[in-house]
């Protein structure tokens, strides 16, 4: 009997329709309690079942002094099912052809919006940012503000691997507002790995540019003015090439480590 309810609700019948069909053909005819009884299904749901399984034409109400129940033949109801397949199986052939025209006719209309992407959650912005890294070929150039901790080598392993593998690394920090010996203890870790890093007093905002393609940054609050986690994602090269405009112009303004330590 499992196995043939198991069946059953692959061609779309409920667990309970599925039993209750099957109580039906051990037998010419029940009443609602011995089919509650055979299908081991609560009295009070048996009603809606029969109901259900009569509208869809697989069980046969018979009137009497004590309303009896029977199974259609399962010739006749798998005849309709196949009959149904069949019918679903052309609407979707024909509904695939029709939205694979729509998709190809469309799929070369760019939306501006689709470069954008925007992130709150800080899980998901570390998983993006360490996609961008392991995709990252050539370049990654950094705004890097407060807060800053010293990072260990193993929470910063992809970072790592890109250095090693070539991709060259340039970061200016922020030293406004900070501890100076903790922002030397980055920094120096950092350079000790081959990352090009300088110091400045402010910068504008956090900002990642992977090989002038994508362009990671979050913003002050524009009323708090305290930094927040949201994160804008653009990924347009063109952009890219812009902003890296301003990394290098404020890179001229900024400082070596050695420089700053000194001051």
């Amino acid at each position: 009997m499992n196995l043939y309810v198991e069946k059953l609700t692959k061609l779309g019948f409920t667990l309970r329709e599925a039993r209750v069909y099957i109580s039906l053909l051990n037998k010419s005819s029940f009443t609602a309690t011995e089919i509650a009884k055979t299908s081991n299904i609560p009295r009070q749901k048996i009603y809606e079942i029969l109901d259900n399984i009569i509208k869809k034409g697989i069980c046969i109400e018979k009137i009497g002094k004590v309303k009896r129940y029977k199974a259609v033949e399962p010739e006749i109801v798998f005849q309709s099912i196949i009959g149904q397949y069949q019918e679903n199986e052309k609407i979707a052939l024909e509904l695939s052809n029709n939205l694979s025209s729509l998709y190809d006719k469309n799929r070369d209309r760019i939306d501006p919006l689709e470069y954008i992407e925007i992130i709150k959650n800080k899980k998901q912005i570390r998983e993006k940012y360490i996609s961008y890294i392991e995709s990252t070929n050539k370049e990654l150039l950094a705004f890097s503000k407060a807060p800053y901790t010293a990072p260990y080598i193993k929470d910063s392993d992809k970072e790592i691997e890109a250095l090693k593998r070539g991709v060259k690394f340039k970061g200016i920090y922020e030293y406004k507002d900070v501890l100076k010996q903790e922002l030397v203890d980055v920094i120096s870790l950092w350079v000790s790995e081959g990352e090009e890093s300088r110091v400045i007093e402010e910068l504008p905002m956090k900002m990642i540019i992977f090989d002038e393609r994508i362009t990671m940054f979050a913003l002050n609050d524009p009323i708090s003015l305290k930094p927040s986690i949201t994160t804008m994602i653009i990924n347009h090269p063109s952009f890219a090439k812009a902003l890296k405009y301003v990394f290098e112009s404020i890179w001229e303004k900024s400082i070596l480590l050695d420089k700053f330590i000194k001051k």
